[in-house]
């Protein structure tokens, strides 16, 4: 999908020729006059999840291009969501920008994430009933000032926002970060933390839950089982990145 410039004044065209407009990764000034909010050196440095990748969990798998298998860990265990998929390989610019936002609640980045995913095809989510962020504790959503799956979620359905819940799902436990723990760790770490608020039903529909990286899918499956738990009919995870194998965790 081409990005397409928006109409500006000629005011501002003249501005940014006088002074281009910075990259929001490297921040340095673009070279020619340009709407895009990424320049072509950092742009090269995003790599998009190609098929074919696992039917389930959606991680990269090798086989022909257009067909997708059942990874090795999901035909050993099926994870409780039906599918889950990510964008972006959890690279240098990607982790650069999801930081930004996630720990310094850099909202400038916005614009570079929506550059991002105009280019990816979300049609498998488009008949979800709900779409529900994967929650921050109220202590960690004072300390940071933002929910990063919440400005995810926006960016991802910018035209859904009545189906958008930002409180669907509660975290009650102020848990340790998963960054350093281990695949074991992170499961204990996020044993029945999640629950589905009270006032809002689930029930036979059918749930997007979007979060910001996919690492070993530890809070996806908790948040999936908790909504399932509540009557949810199948859930379809969508998040912006994926850490790779030899990567560590969030």
């Amino acid at each position: 999908m081409s990005i397409k410039c928006k109409r500006v004044p000629c005011f501002q065209r003249f501005l940014e020729l006088l002074f281009p407009p910075r990259c929001a990764v490297c921040r340095e000034r673009h070279h020619v006059l340009s709407c895009r909010a990424i320049c072509i050196r950092c742009s090269d440095g995003v790599r998009y999840i190609k098929r074919p990748v696992c039917r389930m969990c959606g991680v990269e798998v090798h086989g022909e291009k257009c067909r997708d298998y059942l990874c090795g860990a999901c035909l050993y265990k099926a994870p409780p969501f039906v599918v889950a998929r990510s964008l972006v390989r959890y690279g240098p610019v990607v982790q650069q920008l999801v930081h930004r936002l996630k720990y310094r609640a850099d909202t400038s980045v916005v614009t570079a994430l929506i550059e991002i995913v105009s280019c990816c095809d979300l049609s498998l989510f488009a008949d979800c009933d709900l779409i529900i962020p994967v929650p921050l504790h109220r202590k960690r959503l004072q300390q940071r000032g933002l929910n990063q799956a919440v400005i995810m979620a926006r960016i991802f359905f910018p035209e859904l926002q009545k189906l958008f819940k930002p409180v669907g799902l509660r975290r009650t436990v102020n848990t340790r970060p998963q960054t350093k723990l281990s695949g074991d760790g992170r499961r204990k770490n996020l044993d029945g933390v999640f629950s589905v608020n009270y006032r809002m039903s689930v029930e036979n529909k059918t749930v997007c839950l979007v979060d910001d990286v996919f690492t070993t899918g530890t809070t996806a499956s908790e948040c999936s089982k908790a909504l399932l738990h509540r009557g949810a009919k199948e859930v379809r995870v969508l998040t912006f990145a994926r850490v790779e194998v030899s990567q560590h965790g969030r």
